[in-house]
């Protein structure tokens, strides 16, 4: 059986399990609002988010199953599967879609013109070509972003190891929001004198040698807000943490699993900001009035295992304003 029979099969079983899913729980919630839900692909990040939107819903009083029914799709990194949720999505009878991420964002809004689009954690709508403007996005469409910290990201970095000059950054050219993440960190670090070394990673099995690439040439790793590496994430900290080099996360799961710190959004909440935003289009709102929100809300996550692995010493002020410390 060849790669693009397997692709496939695996296509028409995540599909057919979500319809299917999607089917016994309509069977017993007649006049429930139905809401599409999709990701690129498989993280803690998305986990996060997804349980943010149903708390959201929880808390404005739909009963999941009998208010609302979830269709929760994940095209687990194949571009042909999140195309074809998107497609399925588009010949449902959904009353709402909540794609995250930009891939998603991008598949979903390219296919749906009708029923109304909340899409979250999407690094820059605008260049994604997702809405109009941040303030009118106009059309069917609106949602959340999840701010990325460049400027504190990198003086926390420079914070913690001053003679940093050089920061390496693994990332998937192929991502509209890996592109701009990496033009607003270009940024960022010249204004603290620091150049930027990259490696592009077209896939997660690129990111080991991607990193192993450069990381003679660097002082310090940086991971993007890149669905691609972030889902392929342990082999850069792996790189990282056996050259004994610092690497500067963007989110919580990152410091959990070897990386040194980070000012981390807080993925919950971007998904309680996106499902808020989608109870309002539900109830009657038109979403391109709607501006897309950006999520500011963050924490100081760090792991002093690593620390201490590569040499670093973490000043007591940040530990003491850190909400979470792995060990």
């Amino acid at each position: 059986m060849d790669n693009k029979t397997v692709r496939w099969i695996i296509i028409l079983i995540i599909l057919g399990l979500g319809g299917y899913a999607l089917y016994n729980q309509s069977q017993i919630a007649e006049g429930a609002v139905k809401v599409g839900v999709t990701q690129i692909t498989s993280h803690p990040v998305f986990d996060e988010i997804n349980k943010g939107i149903v708390k959201a819903f929880e808390d404005a009083g739909y009963k999941e199953g009998v208010d609302v029914v979830f269709d929760f799709q994940n095209a687990q990194g194949d571009q042909t599967v999140n195309e074809s949720i998107a497609q399925k999505f588009a010949s449902s009878n959904y009353d709402l879609f909540m794609p995250l991420g930009t891939p998603a964002s991008q598949a979903v809004v390219n296919l749906i013109k009708e029923r109304p689009i909340v899409f979250g954690a999407v690094t820059d709508p605008l260049s994604a070509g997702l809405v109009k403007s941040s303030e009118k996005p106009g059309a069917n469409v609106t949602g959340t972003s999840d701010i990325t910290l460049y400027k504190e990201h990198l003086e926390l970095l420079k914070r913690l190891t001053p003679s940093a000059r050089r920061l390496g950054v693994v990332y998937n050219p192929g991502e509209a929001n890996a592109r701009f993440a990496l033009e607003q960190t270009k940024k960022e670090a010249g204004k603290l004198n620091m150049q930027v070394i990259t490696a592009p990673a077209n896939n997660t099995g690129e990111i080991l040698g991607a990193a192993r690439s450069i990381v003679r040439r660097v002082d310090a790793f940086y991971i993007l807000p890149d669905n691609t590496i972030l889902a392929g994430q342990e082999s850069l900290i792996k790189v990282a943490l056996e050259n004994k080099k610092p690497l500067i996360g963007i989110e919580q799961s990152t410091i959990e699993k070897g990386g040194l710190a980070t000012l981390g959004t807080n993925y919950l909440m971007v998904g309680v900001r996106t499902g808020e935003i989608a109870i309002r289009v539900l109830k009657g709102e038109d979403p391109g009035t709607i501006p897309v929100l950006g999520v500011t809300d963050a924490d100081v996550f760090l792991n002093t295992k690593t620390a201490d692995a590569i040499g670093v010493s973490l000043p007591e002020d940040l530990i003491k304003s850190a909400k979470q410390i792995y060990q």
